[in-house]
């Protein structure tokens, strides 16, 4: 089979490994970082369901979208491929404001030095939402099995052992909730998930919708969701490019108390007030804050 691939230029400010080391989402199923090649890896099920492997990696002034399983690519399903990973690597980003605005503040010259700033995100809030919830009240351990468990409710990948895609909404809703449950181990979350999962397939949520939001909008209809709190509307918030409010959790707690605070724990009043001062772009320093003492 000859190999099928197309490159995406980038912009100046893209780098590719500080993006996919952005999140914890790259240790999270389907999503596979092979350290050796230097490349992401995801299983993604296509418009009209065939299962493939894409691999991710840098080029120069451009990123390498390798597809191994097929021999030849129409426009169609290049166009649908190149929107996901203009998604997953938050491509359409323009973080030059971003960057502009932090030369106002000391200590903060690294995130235009190392290009920080994008964030890894899965291929559909859906899946966002999901990994979210399993973030929640848990270890990151644990977080990494239950997507693992969850992704095997998907779609296998046709000769890539343990290698699923993520499952669609309506996969987790055909299922018997007793079922779902047995399979995901995932306590509280199990119902909480499900309950969305059949909102969604039922029609009850239009998520596509949600992505046109402004900030307030979405945060509030995240919250409205059973089993997300002010920490997962600002997370997803965040994701999906608004920064104008924080989350804060115990990995947000450590980094301001290791960064900021002398080796203090401070109050989360304390740690809002601090990243008030940036504005509109303080979710995003937050969260460079908090994987730049984790990279």
């Amino acid at each position: 089979m000859t190999a099928t691939f197309f490159v995406i230029k980038t912009a100046p400010q893209f780098d590719f490994r500080r993006t996919v080391f952005s999140h914890g989402w790259y240790m999270l199923a389907p999503f596979a970082w092979d350290e050796e090649s230097a490349a992401l890896s995801t299983i993604y099920r296509t418009a009209a369901g065939a299962v493939l492997c894409m691999e991710l990696s840098a080029v120069e002034r451009g990123l390498r979208v390798d597809l191994p399983d097929l021999d030849g690519l129409g426009a169609d399903l290049r166009d649908e491929v190149e929107s996901l990973v203009h998604r997953i690597l938050s491509l359409d980003w323009d973080l030059r404001p971003f960057y502009a605005a932090m030369r106002a503040f000391d200590g903060y010259d690294w995130l235009e030095a190392e290009k920080r700033g994008r964030i890894l995100v899965g291929g559909s809030l859906w899946e966002d939402l999901a990994k979210v919830l399993l973030t929640t009240n848990t270890t990151w351990a644990q977080t990494v099995r239950n997507c693992a468990r969850l992704c095997q409710l998907g779609r296998p990948h046709p000769s890539l052992p343990g290698r699923y895609a993520f499952p669609n909404a309506g996969q987790i809703a055909a299922l018997d909730f007793d079922v779902f449950a047995d399979k995901l181990r995932a306590g509280y979350r199990n119902a909480y998930l499900y309950e969305l999962a059949e909102c969604i397939a039922g029609g009850g949520l239009d998520l596509d919708a949600w992505l046109s939001l402004d900030s307030e909008g979405l945060y509030s209809a995240v919250k409205s969701l059973k089993g997300f709190g002010d920490y997962a509307a600002g997370t997803i918030a965040r994701m999906a490019g608004h920064f104008d409010r924080i989350a804060i959790d115990s990995a947000c707690r450590e980094m301001y108390a290791a960064f900021h605070n002398d080796g203090v724990k401070g109050s989360d009043a304390d740690i809002s007030e601090y990243y008030a001062a940036f504005g509109r772009w303080q979710g995003l320093v937050m969260w460079m804050d908090i994987m730049r003492r984790h990279s």
